[in-house]
């Protein structure tokens, strides 16, 4: 990652885009495949991985679990959801974690400032029009919105509420922590309220978590989440506020909340 990433961590703490190294944890390794896959849409250059579901079998159709900043959360999504899926006695889920092909910071966000150069629209359309093809042709994913979620933290939040507000196209189930709605004056806000007419039809459903002491980053935070409950009524909502915690240690936390609700909900 650029140097501006490394800066930002160390000068703004409370409002962070950046996290921990990863979690010791490791999903199976035989059920993990991995491939690199160059964009023409941003010229980005991305390792992707996908866990296989236990009994994993081409004759079926699976959900998908897209995840962003794979290199730090793919791991553990993927080991708490094989776990949920057992507990539930469901049907296994198709998890792609999609490396780094920029700096993230490049790629998660909507507009361009000296954090992020803007490029979340490339970046989707990088996911729309030439990952999720190849995760449907290779790996048997579901082919429609409905089967399709995605799952992100902080920058990668912001990238999963710009998903929703201007790409409602591609993913019906929304897992969004900690996110950085804060960015460029709540551009996300600015955009919600710009593609609500379009979007407040459609269905599907939408998951928010923060962390209690993420102070400066609560005011967006529930001005987004005061438009879901007001204007989307087909839409299954929950948020979630972990008591005690701040920017990065209510990161597990969340995501195990997020995947319960994926999987009580789609």
């Amino acid at each position: 990652m650029k140097l501006r990433s490394t800066w930002w961590l160390a000068g703004c703490l409370g409002l962070t885009l950046i996290f921990p190294a990863c979690s010791k944890e490791t999903f199976e390794k035989s059920r993990v495949k991995e491939f690199n896959l160059s964009s023409t849409a941003n010229g980005g250059n991305y390792d992707i991985k996908v866990a296989l579901p236990e009994n994993y079998s081409p004759a079926k159709g699976y959900r998908t679990l897209y995840v962003l900043d794979a290199k730090l959360d793919f791991d553990f999504t993927a080991l708490e959801c094989e776990k949920q899926t057992r507990d539930r006695h469901q049907e296994g889920v198709l998890v792609v974690g999609i490396g780094w092909g920029h700096d993230r910071l490049d790629d998660y966000t909507p507009t361009p400032s000296d954090i992020g150069s803007g490029g979340a629209d490339k970046f989707v359309e990088f996911i729309e029009a030439e990952l999720i093809p190849r995760i449907e042709s290779e790996f048997h994913a579901i082919p429609s919105r409905s089967g399709r979620a995605i799952l992100g933290h902080s920058a990668g939040g912001l990238l999963v509420g710009h998903s929703f507000t201007n790409h409602n196209r591609v993913f019906g189930c929304y897992l969004c922590l900690s996110p950085s709605f804060w960015y460029d004056d709540a551009i996300a806000l600015r955009n919600e309220k710009a593609h609500r007419a379009q979007n407040r039809e459609g269905s599907g459903s939408y998951f928010l978590a923060l962390g209690a002491l993420e102070e400066k980053m609560r005011p967006p935070f529930v001005g987004f989440g005061d438009a879901l409950r007001t204007y989307y009524p087909h839409y299954v909502l929950q948020d979630y506020i972990t008591p005690g915690k701040g920017h990065l240690d209510s990161k597990k936390t969340n995501i195990k909340r997020a995947l319960s609700f994926f999987f009580e909900n789609n």
